[in-house]
């Protein structure tokens, strides 16, 4: 009996140090509370450029005239800017800001998303939070926006990088009035003029 008790915790041993390793491992996260896959937006073809327009979402340039749209490749839809489309001697600062978000229901709040950069030359994307934002063009620029540190963006061209887990829930956004924006920033005039594409954007708690 000892024996076949001893054989017995030896197999269970090894199920669960096999079960707790390689491609089948469940990271420990909740079920996400936010999402957007851009799936729902209309693409454009060609040069036909249409915006981003997502009900509650804020697509806007403070500066230049375009604005963040949706393109498709490989039947998969994102949202891209590039100031290589722009005109002639301008520049780009253009916001795609997320409908408000309760986080005074969650906790451990993290942020994911995908990133594909091409052509790169020097224009910047950028992740900012903000919980005073209310939903205006004009108050973009009167909100409060604290910049969050990605820590992986793309470093090879026409290759979507994930940006690994990012923890928001460090600087107590304890508001049901949370906003994240994702912005570009560059320059037909200055050559800077990277595409960003971005999708799968996720926020999910940490346990």
């Amino acid at each position: 009996m000892k024996k076949i008790f001893k054989l017995s915790y030896i197999l269970l041993t090894l199920g669960l140090a096999i079960g707790c390793t390689g491609d089948e491992e469940i990271p420990p996260y909740k079920q996400q509370f936010f999402s957007q896959t851009f799936e729902d937006q209309t693409a454009g073809s060609g040069s036909t450029e249409i915006p981003i327009n997502i009900e509650g979402w804020t697509n806007h340039n403070t500066l230049g005239t375009r604005k963040w749209i949706c393109k498709t490749f490989n039947s998969s839809k994102f949202a891209e800017f590039s100031s290589f489309y722009s005109a002639a001697g301008t520049s780009d600062e253009t916001w795609l800001i997320t409908s408000k978000i309760d986080f005074t229901k969650t906790e451990m709040e993290t942020l994911n998303f995908d990133l594909e950069s091409r052509y790169s030359n020097g224009a910047e994307f950028k992740v900012l939070v903000s919980t005073d934002f209310d939903e205006t063009t004009a108050g973009i620029a009167s909100a409060t926006w604290t910049e969050i540190i990605v820590p992986t963006l793309p470093t090879v061209d026409n290759v979507f990088v994930n940006s690994g887990l990012i923890d928001i829930s460090s600087n107590n956004y304890n508001s049901d009035n949370v906003h994240i924006a994702f912005k570009y920033i560059g320059s037909k005039a200055g050559n800077k003029t990277t595409t960003f594409q971005l999708d799968n954007i996720k926020l999910f708690e940490n346990k």
